[in-house]
């Protein structure tokens, strides 16, 4: 019969294993297009898993044979923290030139780890008790103490460096997107705040608690609190993701034009049909700022997306065939106008035709027809475009019609 302590790790750990494939199929059905974020989302998740598997491993395996795995399982603890760095970079826009070299130090962990066992096996067959626990008295093998030492010290000092180095490259890159994203900018940044405190939270309590497993015997329930703490996590960047698709992704096309560079002019130019690589987010030519600008408005006369109370910028980008952040540039530098600006001046035109065309409809009805989800919220919108509310623009609209000759 098992304790209460391990009965609750085996639960949790067969509940993160179910959350984390189910956060592989979210990001797995988002498509290639997402992929080249994600794909270091994946391998934070995957790395996670493990820790659930190594928590079944010592509940369910004997001493012995957990042993064995300690290098495996332990490293993977050192792929967390790149793989976290490595995804904000991505949806920030400043892609590694050299991803792997962030995981070089895998290899001498790993082999660390190694010997580590090797020593244990050689010098403390006694040390491997029942119920899975290795007691250990590092001070009996001062090589084997040096070497946990210095492992577990790379791991704190791992975390401390990439938590900071994350936080930087977040923090330039949502006072960037305060420029470009108009609407979509809270969002983000709740999205953001949301993930990151999440994960630096589980890293700081994981790391205490990778010191409890190695140095003491009595880190059952802390063990549980900390896995309990990824489940969590999981759960909440679940529903983020489902609910939130990527923001920066590259948009699809229907023909999608193979890009070269002109090295003398370092200008990209499209040169055929089949797919290569993409010219930066950034780059927007005078031909394609017009055919953004003819989609934009062929969209707003012809088209009911802009009044979809879920519409995104993501989503609009798409509608253009353009990246999110090209169509921010032409919305900011050449329309002069905020993505919500945008959606908004669409909206209110629309509602200025219903308010004067249907007269028995209510102003709440008209609000949430045209994408609004509350009256006060239409009611600020029409005043700042029109500089009336609604109800004096209906009156004062109708006076003049009844009054005209």
């Amino acid at each position: 019969m098992l304790e209460t302590p391990r009965l609750c790790l085996l639960l949790i750990a067969v509940v993160g294993l179910v959350q984390g494939m189910f956060l592989l199929l979210l990001l797995y059905q988002q498509g290639k297009r997402a992929f080249c974020a994600n794909r270091w989302l994946f391998v934070f998740i995957i790395a996670v898993c493990l820790s659930f598997v190594e928590d079944l491993a010592d509940v369910l395996l004997e001493p012995s044979i957990t042993l064995y795995l300690i290098p495996v399982f332990l490293t993977a603890t050192f792929v967390l923290m790149p793989a976290i760095f490595l995804y904000f970079r991505e949806i920030a826009g400043h892609s590694a030139r050299r991803p792997l070299l962030h995981f070089a130090i895998i290899l001498p962990v790993f082999v660390s780890l190694v010997v580590s066992v090797f020593l244990i096996l050689q010098n403390f067959q006694d040390l491997i008790v029942g119920e899975g626990e290795i007691k250990l008295e590092l001070e009996d093998h001062f090589v084997l103490g040096m070497i946990l030492l210095t492992v577990i010290f790379a791991l704190y000092l791992q975390v401390v460096i990439y938590m900071v180095r994350t936080w930087r490259v977040t923090y330039r890159y949502l006072r960037q997107a305060g420029e470009q994203l108009g609407a979509d900018e809270k969002a983000l940044r709740r999205w953001v705040r949301e993930l990151l405190i999440g994960i630096s939270v589980i890293f700081v309590i994981f790391a205490a608690t990778t010191i409890l497993e190695i140095f003491t015997t009595e880190s059952d329930w802390s063990v549980v609190f900390v896995q309990a703490g990824f489940v969590l996590v999981f759960l909440r960047l679940c529903h983020l993701i489902a609910a939130n698709p990527a923001l920066f992704v590259q948009a699809e096309w229907d023909g999608v034009q193979e890009i070269e560079m002109d090295n003398s002019t370092g200008v990209f130019s499209p040169t055929g049909t089949k797919q290569t690589r993409f010219a930066p987010r950034n780059l927007v030519d005078a031909d394609e700022i017009s055919r953004i600008c003819e989609r934009l408005d062929d969209i707003k006369t012809k088209s009911d997306l802009l009044l979809d109370p879920l519409v995104s910028l993501p989503k609009l980008a798409t509608a253009v065939r353009a990246t999110p952040n090209q169509l921010s540039f032409v919305l900011n530098q050449h329309l002069c106008k905020s993505f919500f600006d945008f959606i908004n001046e669409a909206r209110t035109d629309e509602a200025s035709r219903l308010l004067v065309n249907e007269p028995d409809r209510t102003i709440l009805d008209i609000a949430t027809s045209v994408g609004f989800n509350s009256k006060s919220t239409f009611n600020l919108a029409f005043k700042k475009i029109t500089g009336k509310t609604p109800s004096v623009y209906r009156s004062e609209t109708m006076s003049q019609r009844n009054t005209a000759p």
